[in-house]
């Protein structure tokens, strides 16, 4: 992108029309402008809550080179009105790897009235890799009131910041009644941890799984096959390669996932 249109979308940002904003902020990440993040980030003040939802997720990327003073303009968002506004900031502090948030994503996370607040701050606390986290997200994973979706991004969080001395206390989580979605996510976390047995226990899900839980299923596999070092899915749990063949016979709609971690 040359110059000119650069400016251009630099004016856009600052014009009264909420649109004109939005695509211009759009825009500027497609074209990885990062000299953008001081102007995007004046619109963190927007009256319109679209704009700053925008311009939060804008600065997750465009704000890596300026992260500390785009990281507590994000912060101040984490008590914004919109659910969706303080969800976005959570996951663009992730973004940034900005440490500093880390205690008031943890208060958000068992205190935010927003399931899709507190889902994010699950899944971010994993990402910024602060062992600290574990305790509340343990706690959010154990509660049987918590959302569903929050207590299995808490279960795949603690596989990334534990180690395997937590590996009989989730041992003995999955002998509790919990919903299948959550077992899952602790079949793949405990497997990361070190009980290689655990990842047959998450092919059986597989293969009883309706389509739904089926996906649900291979995103977690895509997850660990994507990690550093990777394990070797196929030698842990010999029956996988036939699973994901016939998950793609069974649902077409998932072929490519299936084919795309057979791949890798």
């Amino acid at each position: 992108m040359n110059k000119q249109s650069i400016e251009m979308l630099l004016n856009d940002c600052d014009s009264d029309e909420t649109t004109r904003q939005a695509r211009a902020i759009l825009d500027l990440v497609d074209a990885g402008v990062y000299e953008a993040a001081p102007k995007i980030m004046r619109l963190l003040k927007s009256p319109d809550a679209a704009i700053r939802f925008t311009a939060a997720g804008a600065l997750g990327y465009l704000g890596s080179e300026e992260v500390e003073t785009v990281g507590p303009a994000l912060m101040n968002l984490l008590e914004d009105k919109e659910e969706i506004v303080r969800s976005e900031a959570v996951e663009a502090l992730g973004d940034l790897n900005y440490i500093p948030a880390v205690e008031a994503i943890e208060y958000l996370l068992r205190k935010d009235p927003s399931a899709l607040v507190r889902a994010s701050a699950a899944e971010t606390l994993g990402y910024l890799g602060e062992a600290k986290s574990i305790e509340p997200l343990e706690l959010s994973l154990l509660d049987s009131r918590e959302d569903e979706a929050v207590r299995c991004y808490a279960a795949n969080a603690i596989g990334l910041l534990g180690t395997s001395q937590l590996l009989p206390k989730l041992e003995n989580s999955l002998k509790s009644e919990l919903p299948l979605s959550v077992k899952a996510e602790l079949f793949g976390a405990t497997y990361w941890l070190g009980a290689p047995e655990n990842l047959a226990k998450l092919v059986d899900l597989l293969a009883k799984a309706d389509e739904d839980f089926a996906d649900r299923i291979l995103t977690i596999l895509t997850d660990l096959k994507e990690r550093e070092p990777a394990p070797n899915l196929i030698k842990d749990a010999p029956d996988l390669e036939k699973m994901l063949g016939e998950i793609g016979l069974r649902f077409p709609l998932l072929l490519h996932h299936a084919e795309s971690i057979l791949a890798q």
